[in-house]
């Protein structure tokens, strides 16, 4: 979804409701409530696009023995070892 931000009043959603969850499906919809939106209305399928690009923090002490230790001992790819070379000597091209 990259159209904007389509701002209706909640007195407008609640009288139109089925209009506003069809332009939903198209674009977001802001419901607004004395004139700051407070509210966006999306479709099922870009609520779910967001949610798999959440991110979860934890701490390591939460990790279960495999990760941490897949993580311990993951070896950096040959990308970022480059990058790593060109920090390290900025001259090196």
């Amino acid at each position: 979804m990259t159209d904007s931000l389509f701002a209706v009043p909640a007195k407008e959603v609640a009288s139109r409701f089925g209009f506003y969850t069809d332009e939903a499906m198209q674009r977001p919809v802001g419901i607004q409530r004395h004139g700051t939106t407070r509210i966006v209305m999306i479709s099922l399928k870009e609520y779910e696009r967001l949610k798999r690009r959440d991110r979860e923090v934890m701490l390591t002490r939460d990790l279960d023995d495999e990760t941490l230790d897949a993580i311990l001992t993951a070896e950096p790819g040959e990308r970022s070892r480059e990058a790593g070379r060109r920090l390290a000597d900025p001259d090196a091209g």
